[in-house]
C-alpha cells in the first residue's frame, strides 16, 4: 500500500473530535514529527508521523482548498467579546445631527451598503477587509454603524434597510468565521 503524501496547508479531518469541537486541523509543520493547528480554537499538536497517519481520517489537499487564507491565520478565530447592538434611541433632546466618520477603513475598502448587493459585499469582506483589518475590527465597525443609526431619532426606521443588510453581514460573519462560545448581541 503506497502511504499517503501530506503538504503542509493540507487541512485534516481526524478520526477523534478535539474539546473545543471540531475534527478539522491544517498542517504547519511536516518531517519525522508533523504539527497541526486546530481550527476550532487554533490550538497546536506535534505527534509523529506514524500516530498522525493512524490518527487522521482524511485530507483536504491545499491547492483545492480556496480558503486556506482564513484558516491559517488567526482573525478566524478570534475570541473576542462581541459588541452588543443594543442602544436607546434618542428622543430629540439631543443634537440628531451625529457627525459620522466620513469613511470608515471598511469603506475605504469597497464596503458599503448601496450599490453593492450582499455577495459583492461579502466578496470584499472575505478577500480584502478580513485579511487586512480582522474579524474583530471588521465586526467593531459593523455594529459601530448599527448601533450610531439606532440611537437616532427614529433611526430604526428611517436606516431600516441598512441595518437589516449589517445584520445580515453579522450573522454571516458569526456563522462561517466565528467558532468559539461567545456571547452575540440581540438584535431587537
Amino acid at each position: 500500500m503506497e502511504k499517503q503524501k501530506f503538504n503542509i496547508d493540507d487541512v485534516v479531518e481526524m478520526k477523534k473530535v478535539h474539546p473545543c469541537g471540531t475534527n478539522k486541523w491544517i498542517i504547519i509543520r511536516l518531517g519525522a514529527d508533523i504539527r497541526i493547528k486546530c481550527l476550532g480554537c487554533t490550538h497546536s499538536v506535534l505527534m509523529s508521523r506514524i500516530e498522525f497517519e493512524r490518527k487522521v481520517k482524511k485530507v483536504q489537499l491545499a491547492e483545492k482548498n480556496d480558503d486556506i487564507f482564513f484558516l491559517q491565520n488567526d482573525h478566524v478565530n478570534s475570541s473576542f467579546r462581541w459588541p452588543s447592538l443594543n442602544v436607546k434611541e434618542s428622543k430629540g433632546d439631543i443634537n440628531q445631527d451625529l457627525t459620522f466618520k466620513e469613511q470608515s477603513d471598511l469603506n475605504k475598502l469597497g464596503y458599503k451598503i448601496t450599490g453593492l448587493n450582499r455577495e459583492k459585499r461579502w466578496k470584499v469582506l472575505t478577500s480584502s477587509a478580513l485579511p487586512k483589518l480582522g474579524l474583530e475590527n471588521v465586526v467593531n465597525i459593523i455594529s459601530s454603524h448599527i448601533r450610531n443609526r439606532k440611537q437616532q431619532v427614529n433611526g430604526i426606521i428611517k436606516f431600516k434597510y441598512a441595518i437589516a443588510e449589517w445584520e445580515y453581514d453579522l450573522e454571516r460573519l458569526k456563522r462561517e468565521f466565528y467558532k468559539n462560545n461567545f456571547d452575540w448581541p440581540n438584535h431587537k
